[in-house]
């Protein structure tokens, strides 16, 4: 009896021994947050540079360019109305008017923006993305300028009563085609022909 008593308490000094390492074992494996690792944890955060910051404005205009498809106010027409009637011709010179309006103070807009909010950088980089994102925004409004030229030739189609008619075959170009193009000066038809052989001339 006196010989197991003595085996077990070997056993159990033996077992508090391992313990006893195993947990200083696991003490010593505990990261120190130390002055130097905070340091380190904001050294990694990203740096806001003008690099950054032009990168950033460049993606919005892109984002700007792309969602410029405009949506006009659908044209709901009345049981056995005339084709081109006033009410359709009035329609479609508000949606004309307000078309313009808006794009000329978009111009208006980047040309006072232009003239402020240019900044030289020292970073060659920097000067480089800027030069780029304002090469895109010139190449938008040039697009708009362009536009807003049809906007006034189609304006003077209407006082000319030549408003919505084909000037291809003489047809009528229809109300889907023009609420959703109102510049539109060909019907479905003849622009399609005029795109084929854009392509064969292109060729």
């Amino acid at each position: 009896m006196a010989e197991k008593k003595s085996l077990l308490s070997k056993v159990r000094a033996a077992v508090k021994k391992v313990t006893a390492k195993t947990q200083v074992k696991k003490t010593a494996t505990k990261p120190k947050v130390t002055a130097k690792t905070q340091v380190k944890k904001t050294a990694t955060k990203p740096k806001v540079t003008a690099k950054t910051q032009v990168k950033k404005t460049a993606t919005k205009s892109k984002s700007k360019s792309k969602s410029s498809l405009k949506q006009f106010k659908t044209y709901t027409s009345k049981a056995n109305e005339k084709y081109m009637s006033k009410s359709q011709i009035s329609h479609f010179k508000k949606i004309l008017n307000d078309w313009k309006v808006e794009l000329s103070s978009e111009l208006s807009r980047t040309v006072s923006h232009m003239q402020t909010d240019v900044t030289t950088y020292a970073d060659p980089n920097d000067r480089a993305s800027q030069e780029s994102e304002m090469a895109l925004e010139l190449r938008n409004r040039d697009r708009e300028r362009k536009l807003i030229k049809k906007i006034n030739e189609t304006l003077k189609n209407i006082d000319e009563d030549e408003y919505g008619y084909c000037m291809g075959c003489g047809e009528e170009i229809g109300l889907n085609r023009l609420q959703a193009r109102p510049t539109a000066t060909l019907c479905i038809d003849c622009k399609t022909l005029q795109e084929i052989k854009e392509k064969q001339m292109a060729k």
